[in-house]
């Protein structure tokens, strides 16, 4: 009897544990926007990909998204989202981007509600305004870039690009201009064509991102939306296609791949053909000229005005591409799988720059923001961590656990997006944070600073040998021939910057694998410092016995601080309705919190920071 009692007690314990279990695996599986509340009340469609309308079915979920639209302005040490310049708190970076027009904008980001609006606001994007401050080469963006910024992608690729196969369309749409294409936007119910509403970031031409990039209508299942993601993961990375969710993959793989759409490294890939993409009757209108007299081929502003119509032209293709083919699946990335790519034959000969460095002339390459492949190689990813569990991590609202979509720093919640797997306390984890943080800040401020050296011995050994015959073409002198003697010298600057680059453009200072961004900062001060070792034996080789390198340091770097950027000519800026009036001297950006100047916190960490001054930081 006792024994029949226990065999019946273990039953009953086991069919407990199976249905607890049971449970524990349903919550896991739950899509990320389910237990809002009924999805009847719209039908989610990809002809409509509005964030506006999706959330009527989760306004939970949109209340959150839009949290950062009237939030206050915050700053964490090395991040948060306040619009400062990263130009007045990093001067550097004017030097290590010169000719480039990052060099006179780049901004902190400040969240996935605001990135077409800010994509469409900077002077980045703005023809006339660099035109007319040195960049009188610059063509102006395509639409390649609004992969990452507009929630409009793929209804655009889909709806609005030329061609009767996906690929066309895909090469057609990364092919037209920027502001061609984001005229092409329609207004959907509920809102008038051209009207401030259609010009706005709620559902309008400057929405960012929206439900539609990740989520499959309806079942609110992960997907992958962006073509070059699902090419890139297809072509090299082991993945297979899948025609609902653009890969199949685990759900805590999509938890990731999500984020890898933007969070990456790329480039516009030209195609070496031509194609049909829509262009701009305001090509054909002589009395339309840039400010530096040349005639428009597209009109700066978001709408068709004044008689300007679309047109179908010829171009030379462009793709985007995630420069991933040595990066194999379930591995580590590791920089120097980049250096293979792109100094491939192939490569180099399609591509063989993102622009040429105006002081040293090298062929330089531009890092975006490669979360997902300095990740790829931590701790967190190989403890099988996906990028939502830390910065969507899951909270409480009233009876339902959902995902946090306020998609932000984990510094601001630390209880939520630590603890769930670390028992310390919010102090003490803060303060590992910080100190990886500042660890790494250290050694990428040593690595610009000593990359900034380099640049100001290059331009000095230039001016020498410039002044020799033997360098002179007709009595000039000639790049090319001075170029060629400093040809190791320029590819240790290409590479060595493009390392510190990847560090200072992947947003967690290092944070998402402290060691190898700390490996690749070791190689860039050592190619940057070789370098300097170079030209001295070239100095040496052509008689120069008084050249001496340079090591420069904070208070030096000080010095190049740009301010706010300001108008140097008078302008009419062509994005606003009837043209408005700029004079030299006027601020660039209406909104004071825009590019202004960092907390002097932030400056006075900077300054203790590099040289390590362990008196204030410990």
């Amino acid at each position: 009897m006792k024994k029949a009692l226990l065999a019946i007690l273990a039953i009953i314990v086991l069919i407990g544990f199976v249905l607890f279990n049971k449970d524990i695996s349903s919550k896991k599986a739950q899509p990320d926007m389910a237990g809002a509340v009924s999805k009847d009340v719209v039908t989610m469609s990809d002809d409509d990909p509005r964030f506006n309308v999706w959330g009527k079915n989760f306004p939970e979920h949109m209340d959150m998204y839009q949290t950062v639209e009237t939030e206050a302005p915050f700053e964490t040490e090395f991040g948060g989202n306040h619009s400062y310049s990263k130009l007045i708190r990093y001067p550097q970076l004017t030097i290590l981007w010169a000719g480039y027009p990052f060099s006179i904008d780049a901004n902190e980001e400040r969240g996935h509600f605001w990135i077409q609006v800010d994509q469409m606001d900077t002077a980045r994007n703005n023809k006339d305004f660099l035109n007319s401050h040195g960049f009188a080469a610059f063509n102006g963006q395509p639409a390649a870039c609004m992969n990452c910024h507009s929630g409009w992608t793929k209804w655009l690729e889909n709806n609005a690009a030329l061609g009767d196969t996906p690929r066309e369309k895909w090469v057609s749409f990364n092919s037209a201009k920027y502001w061609t294409m984001v005229k092409n936007i329609p207004a959907l119910e509920g809102i008038t064509e051209n009207s401030p509403e259609h010009s706005g970031p709620h559902g309008g031409k400057r929405m960012g991102v929206a439900c539609a990039d990740c989520h499959v209508p309806n079942t609110m299942e992960l997907r992958v939306t962006r073509t070059a993601l699902i090419n890139a993961l297809t072509k090299w990375r082991g993945y297979e296609p899948d025609p609902v969710t653009g890969v199949k993959a685990t759900r805590s793989e999509m938890r990731s791949l999500v984020c890898a759409q933007c969070h990456v490294e790329y480039y516009f890939r030209p195609t070496g053909e031509k194609v049909k993409t829509i262009g701009e009757s305001i090509a054909s209108d002589t009395d339309k000229k840039w400010w530096n007299g040349t005639q428009k081929t597209y009109d700066e502003f978001d709408s068709w005005r004044d008689g300007n119509k679309a047109t179908e032209i010829e171009v030379a293709g462009i793709e985007l591409v995630f420069p991933w083919k040595q990066w194999g699946k379930n591995k580590p990335f590791r920089i120097e799988m980049f250096d293979e790519y792109y100094d491939e034959n192939v490569t180099r000969s399609i591509f063989p720059q993102d622009w040429a460095h105006k002081i040293t002339k090298a062929p330089m390459l531009k890092i975006q923001h490669p979360e997902t492949e300095l990740y790829s190689s931590s701790v967190h990813a190989a403890n099988g961590v996906s990028c939502a569990d830390c910065h969507m991590p899951y909270v409480r609202k009233g009876s339902s656990k959902v995902t946090n979509h306020n998609v932000t720093s984990p510094l601001k919640d630390i209880n939520a997006a630590c603890k769930s797997c670390h028992t310390q306390s919010e102090e003490y984890l803060k303060a590992q944070i910080q100190d990886i943080q500042r660890s790494i800040a250290f050694d990428l401020r040593s690595v610009e600073y000593a990359t900034v050296s380099l640049i100001n011995d290059i331009k000095n050994m230039r001016d020498r040998l410039a002044a020799l015959p033997e360098f002179q073409t007709d009595g000039k002198a000639d790049d090319k021939k001075i170029s060629a003697v400093l040809k190791e010298v320029l590819e240790l600057h290409r590479k060595g910057q493009m390392r510190g680059d990847f560090v200072g453009a992947e947003n967690s200072t290092g944070f998402h694998s402290p060691r190898e961004a700390s490996r690749m900062l070791l190689q860039a001060l050592e190619m940057a410092r070789m370098g300097q070792t170079k030209l001295a034996e070239i100095a040496l080789q052509y008689g120069f016995s008084d050249f001496k390198t340079s090591n420069l340091g904070f208070e030096d770097i000080q010095k190049l601080n740009p301010g706010e950027i300001r108008y140097k000519v008078d302008l009419n800026d062509a994005r606003q309705s009837t043209a408005k009036g700029h004079k030299a001297g006027d601020r660039y950006y209406e909104h004071d919190n825009i590019n202004d100047g960092p907390n002097a916190k932030l400056l006075e960490l900077d300054k203790n920071n590099k040289p390590y001054n362990h008196k204030v930081l410990d």
